[in-house]
């Protein structure tokens, strides 16, 4: 039969497994406010039975090991949607840029094109005043300018753009090389049988951030985690890092390469570079092609209509404006042909007191270009597409922050540390330990005991 030092064995193992127990506690309570962090349990096991004489007795507790609670499908989701938050909230940030641009009725094209033809008006009254002809020449002048602060605003938007395509760059290229670094450890770390639950979650910060610049696909291998972009690029292998290229060799805009010299910039959809490329090269060129159209055929239209005219002298109008070589270009170069006010086409029969030509030039404004809508109806459409934009990017964002949000309070149901369960461990951690020590206690006074009386054990 066992003696009194197995029990003893069995109290100080004890003593050992609670105590370890109370640590896993203690860590817990101490990163209860560590973002990312998964609360760990201790495992604790029946230690093997001792065999005495065909007869098996209990030989204690024993503490396996430590491990991180953690749920791994959880954190694919966040994943996910943490691209999507990255993405919509750049596209926001951005587009709510660009809509300062066009949304003050009172300024801007749309503002600029209701004071001219209020010039035009105003003439029409008077067709020979020389003050009225100046104004609509300050007027027609000041149009230009509207179209290329327009057109300035958005290349210097998209210029920004462009300068943060290298820098997400080589953001992504750094937390891929330091998860791959951590990617090792854990492999080694399970290798050993240990649990690398803090590694783990200080790789699973790391690809949380990477998600939000770019979007990835996360998949579990024999040897180790896996991270590529959503269309099978490869980011991490294992302990191997594959960096990716941002350069404007072959482009004027920057582009992104794979490690493979690949160009994936069509390919990355998600994150804040994929928000930054989405806008870069899908909106702003779409709303500078819009500008293009609207300064291209208002000028045609117009330079028709003023030829059709004379001037003061008598001759026959010329062009107003200038004529663009084409539309791509044509806002940016916006400009007013004439500079003496004289050479105003007002008059629709030659005599200088005629006004017949303004009203007809007066009346493009509510004529359709060949786009199918008027020049103010043009313009509003695009104030009108780039708000819808806005707004989408809005609701889409506000979805995304919700969805991360509530994918995060999920985590931490799982994952996160609970004061109250960890208080009440402690305690029951704590009563056994006491427990433990006062086996111990007892076995020593009767280890003590039998010394005394000359008793050999």
């Amino acid at each position: 039969m066992p003696g009194l030092g197995t029990s003893l064995s069995i109290a100080v193992g004890a003593l050992a497994a609670e105590q370890g127990a109370l640590n896993v506690t203690s860590n817990n309570i101490a990163n209860v406010n560590t973002p990312g962090y998964s609360r760990q349990v201790a495992v604790l096991n029946e230690a093997p039975s001792i065999q005495d004489a065909g007869t098996s007795f209990g030989g204690g507790v024993t503490l396996e090991q430590f491990q991180s609670v953690r749920d791994e499908l959880l954190q694919l989701r966040i994943y996910e949607e943490t691209q999507q938050q990255g993405n919509s909230q750049t596209q926001l940030n951005t587009l709510t840029q660009i809509e300062g641009l066009f949304s003050n009725p009172t300024q801007g094209v749309g503002g600029a094109l209701s004071t001219f033809f209020s010039s035009l008006s105003q003439l029409s009254t008077n067709p020979t005043d020389a003050n009225a002809r100046q104004a609509v020449l300050t007027s027609a002048n000041n149009l230009a300018n509207s179209f290329h602060q327009a057109v300035s605003g958005l290349n210097s938007i998209g210029t920004g753009l462009d300068q943060a395509v290298p820098q997400t760059v080589g953001q992504i290229n750094r937390l891929t090389s330091q998860i791959a670094t951590l990617n090792g450890q854990v492999s080694q770390m399970q290798g050993l049988g240990k649990d690398p639950g803090a590694t783990q979650d200080q790789r699973d910060e790391l690809i949380r951030q990477l998600s939000s610049l770019v979007n990835i696909s996360v998949t579990q291998t024999e040897h180790g985690l896996t991270l590529t972009t959503a269309n099978g690029v490869p980011l991490v292998v294992a302990s191997k890092s594959y960096a990716l290229e941002a350069n404007a060799n072959y482009s004027v805009l920057e582009h992104v390469y794979s490690a493979q010299g690949q160009d994936i910039t069509s390919q990355i959809t998600g994150g804040q570079l994929g928000g930054t490329l989405q806008i870069r090269d899908q909106v702003i060129p779409q709303v500078q092609a819009q500008l293009d159209n609207l300064a291209s055929q208002f000028t045609t239209s117009f330079n028709t209509q003023h030829q059709a005219g004379f001037d003061t002298a008598g001759n026959p109008g010329q062009n107003f404006f200038t004529p663009p070589a084409s539309t791509t270009g044509a806002a940016g170069s916006f400009s007013v042909a004439i500079t003496d006010p004289s050479l105003i086409a007002a008059s629709s029969d030659g005599s200088a007191g005629s006004n017949g030509n303004l009203e007809k030039l007066i009346g493009l404004q509510s004529q359709q270009l060949p786009s199918g809508t008027n020049p103010m109806d043009m313009y509003s459409n695009l104030v009108l597409q780039v708000g819808n934009l806005g707004a989408t990017a809005q609701s889409n964002a506000s979805a995304s922050d919700l969805s991360v949000q509530q994918l995060t309070d999920q985590r931490s149901s799982v994952s996160g540390v609970s004061l109250d369960e960890e208080s009440t461990n402690m305690i029951r951690y704590q009563r056994a330990y006491e427990a433990g020590a006062r086996v111990v206690t007892t076995v020593d006074s009767m280890f003590d005991t039998l010394m005394k009386m000359g008793v050999t054990t």
